[in-house]
């Protein structure tokens, strides 16, 4: 047995030996991928500073410029909300007035239509009066010549024409 002590403990010895080989290997390899995390870890450092030192300069800008501009749009804003409420009521007058005028328009031309009515009627009136005044006396001095025309004509002739006394007796009570 002693012979298969040794054996066991020959194996006992060799498991342990690979084990601490094993556990070994795995400690040389954690240390490496320490060592090489770490180091990229500081080259990573490396460029997050010098892109921070490349983004600070232009962030601080971009809120100065911010702090600059602020008010400025404040005031604009404030100034655009004034206009507007400016124009509303502006355009509230304009409405305003220019119904009133509308209106004034409305009447004056009814006024003018009134007016120009009440002309034409009269100068129909006036025409009316006029064609009676002048055409009346001048149908009767037709009827009186074409009269004496016709008692001419008898006299002259000793006789009277049908035609031409039936003509005058028509024009004198046209």
């Amino acid at each position: 047995m002693i012979g298969a002590e040794m054996n066991h403990d020959t194996l006992l010895l060799i498991f342990v030996a690979l084990t601490a080989i094993a556990l070994l290997a795995e400690a040389v390899i954690m240390l490496a991928l320490f060592l090489t995390v770490r180091k990229i870890g500081k080259v990573v450092q490396d460029h997050v500073g010098e892109v921070r030192g490349a983004v600070m300069p232009v962030i601080a800008k971009s809120r100065e410029v911010i702090d600059r501009v602020s008010p400025k749009v404040e005031s604009m804003a404030t100034d655009l909300t004034q206009i507007v409420h400016n124009l509303h009521e502006q355009g509230i007058e304009i409405k305003a007035s220019t119904s009133e005028i509308l209106e004034r328009v409305h009447r004056q031309s009814t006024r003018v239509d009134g007016m120009f009515t009440n002309l034409a009627d009269g100068v129909e009136h006036a025409g009316q009066v006029m064609s009676e005044t002048v055409t009346k006396p001048v149908r009767q001095v037709s009827a009186i010549v074409a009269a004496a025309k016709a008692f001419l004509s008898v006299l002259a002739s000793g006789r009277r024409s049908d035609g031409r006394a039936r003509s005058a007796n028509e024009d004198m009570f046209v």
